[in-house]
């Protein structure tokens, strides 16, 4: 698999393209919080990317493959602006990117560098997976991603890969928006096009599997319309006080 991170979602759908041709799984991330996400589940084969992200560098992106335990294994190509400096791209390499390619990027080169890099051996599943959290707080129970359970006291629920998938995805980014681009990337590995149905039938499982142990997701879960979901790691309780304190607000 090749994770393609960048901001611009047209420079991701691109390179998506590319690796859809040439038969190459990818998975797109528009952050170094989304690549963080990913990198709980899978490690990739080839990172893909842009130096400048909306939330760092890809320095930060290098330090995340790096705590995560997928280097060397995984190769890194970083895409950097046509007037950047030379310290800047020596920096890169001195960090661990395998090579760096300057804007305008020549697909043809981009491409055979990928099929280069793709063509070792995947790690095991155990090599790849070995960083996963053991554990993980949500909605007041403990995922246990490896077995696929959700726990609480003495109780626990079974989940399905992508509900655990889902779980990981909202957890992971308390209080923030995970958006639909995300979602539908990280989780069903294919992009976005408007239709929220497949999100919708995934949320409603989990939340009927979350009801074995008395928990309704929806009370931790927001639907933001046209966007995505948030998780509030907040009690219901004290998230129905803030949304009414919120509505008061907005009535004054």
């Amino acid at each position: 698999m090749i994770a393609i991170v960048s901001t611009v979602e047209r420079e991701r759908a691109a390179f998506a393209a590319l690796c859809a041709s040439r038969g190459w799984l990818a998975a797109e991330c528009d952050s170094v919080r989304a690549l963080v996400r990913l990198l709980r589940r899978s490690a990739p084969k080839v990172a893909l990317v842009r130096h400048k992200l909306r939330d760092g560098y890809s320095d930060n992106a290098i330090a995340a493959l790096a705590t995560a335990g997928a280097l060397p294994a995984t190769r890194i190509i970083v895409l950097i602006g046509a007037g950047t400096a030379s310290s800047a791209e020596a920096r890169q390499l001195a960090l661990g990117a395998d090579c760096v390619l300057r804007d305008p990027v020549r697909i043809d080169v981009l491409s055979e560098y990928l099929a280069k890099y793709c063509r070792p051996p995947r790690p095991s599943r155990a090599d790849a997976r070995k960083h996963v959290a053991t554990t993980l707080s949500f909605a007041g129970a403990s995922l246990h991603p490896a077995e696929r359970l959700l726990r609480q006291g003495d109780q626990t629920a079974s989940l399905t890969p992508r509900e655990v998938e889902l779980v990981e995805l909202l957890a992971g980014s308390s209080d923030e928006v995970v958006t639909y681009e995300t979602l539908y990337s990280e989780i069903l590995g294919r992009r976005f096009r408007g239709d929220t149905s497949n999100m919708r039938v995934l949320l409603g499982k989990l939340g009927a599997s979350s009801a074995v142990l008395g928990i309704a997701v929806r009370q931790w879960v927001e639907v933001i319309p046209k966007l995505g979901y948030r998780y509030r790691a907040a009690s219901p309780g004290k998230l129905t006080a803030a949304r009414t304190r919120q509505a008061l607000r907005s009535a004054a």
